[in-house]
């Protein structure tokens, strides 16, 4: 009986002064190993040289190279699936797929899969999620019935099951297991096999189980032992995924494969699956661009390599901001303010050193996601106006979803192609 499975030479520069400098300046790093400031001078001369006048989102090819590798080697070629959320581009998605050979992808928004089918002929996806069965309908609908069998969609219950057999159609069917984050997924081992028996005499294809991870470096630590706490998660996440494979092994052994997949892993946790372990399936999206939302003790080996580009609008001289100037000037070290076509991008602005929105005059984070005019203050000393440009390091590959074209750079020069980013779709 068979058993389940038991370059770029700025990229260690540290500097992100003004324009033109390289002073070092930690504080508006926003990032472990950013580029330092001549990089953005150059990119900053390069979006001028070029004729461009509105924000514009950049992919570095030669960081994105090192982390592609660098995730490959941790999480393993033969283990490794693209996590198509973090990285909203058919062109970034091929070029990864060139690059990593992985042509797995896990998915979390139903209405991609088709594309994804479509464009990656070897493709297979995992749905991330469990999903309302209307959307699973939908997607039915929109694929070819030859290319059903390679997606595979996500139970995290009987009840969702049961939906999933009342389609009437041949399905691929993960379970979900709680491994410790407690946001979904079938919660102890012992309820599995409500679960499981399901399967028997359908036209669903038990395909294995996914455990998603995203607690683990979040485990509470005491300032130099976090690395610590977040091992010790994971080796509890572990071995509750063991736990529910025990289950599967001992109580439906009928449901036993060698191509069963265990899924688990992300951005921040990919490198401590180590080979001949239980898990053969592992998962990291966002860490080949590493925006600012990503950070945590095992990811130190990937680099920053995605970055917006606002331009300067106006110099506003003194920061005078009505019926509150000296409330203002109180509050803020700067001497002066200007004006950036923005809008609330969610990012870190990372470069020139200093630049902080104007008190009581900016929206949040996404409110406005159609570019609008933003209030900034700068330091004094540096004055900014036409021609100059603020760069932000997004907080997620979200960002891309707000830009059609994608500039691309490559040896610190822009190159000639672009890519484009998915459309949007709810």
């Amino acid at each position: 009986m068979k058993t389940a499975a038991a370059g770029f030479s700025f990229a260690a520069t540290t500097a992100c002064g003004p324009p033109g400098t390289s002073t070092p300046c930690e504080p508006c790093s926003g990032g472990q190993g950013l580029p330092g400031g001549d990089y953005f001078a150059q990119l900053r001369d390069a979006l001028n040289a070029s004729g461009f006048g509105t924000p514009q989102i950049v992919i570095d090819l030669d960081r994105l190279d090192a982390n592609a590798d660098a995730i490959v080697k941790g999480a393993g070629a033969d283990r490794y699936r693209i996590v198509e959320k973090s990285l909203p581009s058919l062109d970034l998605l091929e070029y990864l797929v060139a690059r990593t050979g992985s042509s797995r992808f896990l998915v979390l928004h139903l209405p991609f899969v088709p594309m994804l089918l479509q464009r990656f002929a070897a493709a297979h996806v995992l749905v991330g999620k469990a999903q309302p069965t209307a959307a699973v309908k939908q997607v039915l609908a929109s694929i070819a019935p030859a290319d059903v069998s390679r997606v595979t969609f996500l139970a995290d219950s009987a009840v969702r099951l049961g939906e999933l057999k009342d389609l009437g159609a041949p399905l691929r069917v993960a379970v979900e297991i709680d491994v410790g984050l407690h946001r979904g997924g079938v919660r102890r081992p012992e309820v599995l096999p409500e679960v499981l028996g399901g399967f028997a005499g359908s036209q669903l294809t038990f395909a294995g189980f996914v455990g998603y991870d995203g607690h683990v470096t979040a485990a509470p630590g005491a300032p130099g032992v976090e690395a610590a706490a977040a091992r010790k998660a994971f080796g509890v996440s572990q071995q509750t995924y063991a736990q529910f494979v025990e289950v599967l092994n001992d109580g439906f052994p009928e449901l036993v494969r060698d191509d069963l997949v265990f899924h688990s892993g992300g951005t921040t946790t990919f490198p401590l699956y180590e080979p001949g372990g239980l898990i053969n399936d592992v998962a990291a999206g966002g860490g080949m661009l590493r925006p600012a939302g990503y950070g945590g003790p095992f990811i130190g080996a990937l680099s920053p390599a995605l970055f917006l580009a606002a331009p300067v609008l106006t110099p506003t001289g003194k920061l005078e901001i009505p019926y509150a100037t000296s409330l203002a000037e109180g509050l803020s070290d700067a001497k002066q303010g200007f004006t950036l076509y923005g809008g609330g991008w969610a990012a870190n602005v990372v470069w020139p050193q200093g630049i902080a929105p104007a008190p009581f005059t900016g929206d949040g984070e996404n409110v406005n996601l159609i570019p609008n005019a933003s209030w900034m203050t700068a330091p004094e000393g540096l004055t900014l106006g036409p021609g100059d440009w603020v760069f932000h390091q997004p907080k997620q590959g979200d960002a891309l979803f707000q830009f059609e074209d994608i500039l691309l750079v490559r040896d610190g020069r822009l190159v000639d192609r672009r890519w484009q980013s998915f459309p949007r779709r709810y």
